[in-house]
């Protein structure tokens, strides 16, 4: 039986995320950058200590905290202004879907599908990474809302994939060291590598003697594309290859391969977009497509099917050989290639 498609006009609720998501984005992120997650962080406030704490506008800021409360952001009773569970979504990870260059890049997106580029680079003249040189604070927002998202995703990692039966893992793209940090920090007998470029390890050692782990843990710097560091036996690749296209992740895991030993495994933590989708769940899908689109808008790269991640470890002389599903957002997978046996 084929399926139906309704012809009922669409209700409020189904289209105002559609045609008006950019704005229900924008009053979030809003209620963040000015401080008002913060200051109700403790317990309620009410709009006049709102108004003292932020110092806009008092009219103004009465009908975005109304417009917060309709939009599910914040909840209102008779204590005061609190934060709902969807604010937890606001922050770092919002300041930079709300910084200029990131809104431009989506301002051009009908462009970059007629065209195949990148709309970040299209609309800014630069790709994304390079355009972080000329504006550090672009690249402290993205680190920090690539870090915000992935706190939800450490947790799931450790507990579900086994690190155990390895020795010394290299975090490829490792960043601030947070997931190194964390597997390191569950797993005593174990030792690891951050490796990423200067601007990408700038606080890597104060996370790393936070939690503790700086005497088991290097930092080196370099790029993936033209080599990484040796003597993992376990090469992690957390939400990297998506930012890039098929030839540039091809790059970064041959040079991964050039190191790996051959009980060695490379372990891409990813999503993963279905190739039926009958069993899926609707929201995750959704979720993985828009992370889809947004490569498109800022990187060179995509999300990719398990047939596609297949043909890019084939292609760098490597072996599907796992699966892992994850508990976290959007359909999320850890990946084991192994060595292909020359």
């Amino acid at each position: 039986m084929s399926s139906q498609i309704p012809t009922q006009p669409a209700a409020t609720a189904d289209y105002l995320p559609l045609a008006f998501g950019f704005a229900l984005h924008q009053i979030g992120a809003t209620v963040s950058s000015l401080g008002i997650l913060d200051a109700v962080a403790d317990g309620p406030r009410t709009a006049e200590q709102l108004i003292e704490t932020t110092g806009a506008h008092p009219r103004s800021l009465r009908r975005l905290l109304y417009a917060a409360v309709k939009a599910g952001v914040l909840f209102l009773d008779a204590d005061g202004y609190r934060a709902t569970p969807v604010a937890a979504h606001f922050g770092p990870l919002s300041d930079m879907h709300a910084a200029p260059p990131v809104w431009r890049a989506w301002e051009v997106l009908e462009q970059s599908v007629r065209t195949g580029r990148s709309a970040f680079d299209i609309a800014n003249g630069a790709p994304l990474f390079d355009h972080f040189r000329n504006d550090p604070k672009l690249a402290a927002v993205f680190h920090a809302a690539m870090t915000a998202g992935s706190d939800v995703q450490y947790p799931a990692i450790v507990k579900h994939f086994d690190f155990a039966r390895f020795r010394n893992v290299v975090d490829v793209g490792g960043g601030r060291g947070t997931l190194l940090a964390a597997v390191l920090g569950a797993g005593s007998g174990l030792r690891g590598t951050v490796f990423d470029t200067a601007n990408g390890v700038v606080e890597t050692a104060g996370v790393l003697a936070e939690a503790g782990v700086d005497d088991r843990c290097d930092i080196a710097v370099g790029s993936f594309f033209e080599s990484v560091p040796e003597g993992g036996d376990a090469y992690l690749l957390k939400n990297i290859l998506h930012d890039w296209n098929d030839e540039e992740c091809v790059q970064i895991l041959g040079n991964i391969r050039k190191v790996l030993p051959e009980d060695g495994r490379v372990v891409v933590f990813t999503s993963v977009l279905s190739e039926g989708g009958d069993d899926e769940d609707p929201a995750e899908a959704l979720g993985a497509a828009i992370s889809d689109i947004e490569m498109l808008v800022m990187t060179t790269g995509r999300e990719r099917t398990l047939t596609e991640y297949r043909r890019l470890f084939d292609s760098a002389g490597l072996e599907l050989t796992a699966t892992t599903p994850l508990p976290c957002p959007y359909l999320y997978y850890a990946l084991e290639a192994a060595p292909i046996a020359s």
